[in-house]
């Protein structure tokens, strides 16, 4: 394929889209007519069909199949045929309609599926599916709920992202059941680290996990001890571990890492790690590393003002850091009480603050007040807020 001049693609008829790829570039993106532009390949009509066979012909320099990875807002299903020919390595999927679809026979090794509020019905392909390319790795994201999975004894690796609040003392988030999939093996969920936690008692509806991977806020850790079967035990970007089980809970146990983890369970998963070493377990890859304090987790990945328009973002996160050294410094109410006005203050300057902009600015005070050695109440905080904020 000639990276130097536009491609022209009949996808919903001849000639439909001309396109100009960048060198390097594995990736296809579809969206659909009334998404950003600028942040897509191409723009189709939401009930357009797509005709998947105009990609036949591209390769990549290598000689294998472009696109290699597809992003796809829209709900025609005809990939899910066309890969029965044309092997694909990562598609990601969202349709904007109920959908219904059976993976049999699709050659695709990692399809990632996100439900915004709409029902979709996945059915798994059959554990004697020998298509060249079969599902490796099936990821589900958003409205977990929303889904319906249809299985018999299929065992791919299964990734789940859910959609959970931003509120860190909301109930915690238990998965739905999906009671097909008690057979799976391996297992990654993944959460907002600073946003509701996940309950992990919600994971013993999978008991034959031997590999398990956690990512974020998590609460009742100690319920994987449950989890008899464990073979390989992963926890990332974790908060509080508080209650988390001995490594020795697991007998069959061969590998565990935690990284990024808050520090005071760290240091004795980090001891007991070495205890498993000296008795002579025989183990895997195995590394507790990068034990971090409350006001790290604040610092380095809660700052809630991401998602702003550049300049706002970049005002708003550097007074939000300086009201942080001055609150974890502080030794009296009034100081910390100063270090929040000062903050709010500053945001009031800004231009175009609005609902979102708010309930981030709140955000950011709870998260604040969490770091101070003196304790304010969260209502108490929000009085202040109320008081300063002119948005």
């Amino acid at each position: 394929m000639n990276r130097e001049s536009p491609i022209h693609l009949s996808l919903t008829s001849t000639n439909s889209h001309t396109v100009k790829i960048e060198a390097g570039q594995g990736s296809f993106s579809i969206g659909e007519a009334d998404m950003d532009k600028k942040k897509f390949d191409v723009l189709v009509e939401r009930e357009s069909a797509i005709n998947w066979n105009a990609f036949d012909t591209y390769m990549t320099p290598a000689g294998s199949h472009w696109p290699r990875f597809f992003y796809y807002y829209g709900n025609d299903t005809g990939f899910l045929e066309w890969s029965k020919k044309r092997a694909i390595e990562d598609f990601f999927w969202q349709p904007s309609i109920p959908a219904d679809i059976n993976l049999n026979a699709a050659q695709i090794g990692n399809l990632t599926v996100r439900s915004n509020k709409i029902p979709v019905k996945i059915a798994l392909p059959s554990g004697e599916d020998d298509c060249l390319l079969g599902l490796r790795s099936l990821n589900l994201s958003g409205d977990l709920g929303k889904f319906e999975i249809l299985s018999e004894n299929a065992n791919p690796y299964i990734r789940l992202y859910p959609n959970v609040t931003r509120d860190k003392i909301a109930l915690p988030y238990r998965l739905p059941a999906f009671k097909s999939l008690g057979k799976i093996t391996g297992l990654d969920v993944i959460v907002e680290l600073l946003g509701q936690a996940l309950d992990c008692e919600s994971l013993l509806q999978f008991p034959n996990l031997q590999g398990l991977s956690l990512t974020g806020n998590l609460s009742n850790v100690a319920s994987l001890n449950k989890l008899e079967k464990l073979e390989s035990l992963a926890i990332r970007y974790a908060p509080n571990l508080e209650n988390f089980p001995s490594l020795n809970s697991w007998d069959n146990l061969k590998s565990f890492i935690g990284w990024n983890i808050e520090e005071i369970t760290g240091k004795r998963l980090k001891t007991e790690l070495k205890e498993l070493v000296k008795s002579g377990k025989e183990l895997e890859y195995c590394s507790v590393s990068k034990l971090r304090n409350s006001v790290w987790f604040t610092t380095e990945y809660g700052i809630p003002f991401t998602n702003w328009e550049s300049k706002s973002a970049k005002i708003a996160t550097k007074a939000y850091k300086a009201a942080l050294q001055k609150i974890v410094n502080g030794k009296t109410e009034n100081e910390i009480k100063q270090a929040l006005v000062e903050l709010i203050e500053t945001i009031n300057k800004l231009s175009n603050i609005e609902t979102a902009e708010r309930e981030d600015t709140g955000i950011a005070i709870q998260q604040l007040i969490e770091a101070s050695p003196v304790k304010i109440q969260s209502e108490t905080a929000n009085d202040w807020f109320d008081e300063v904020r002119d948005f």
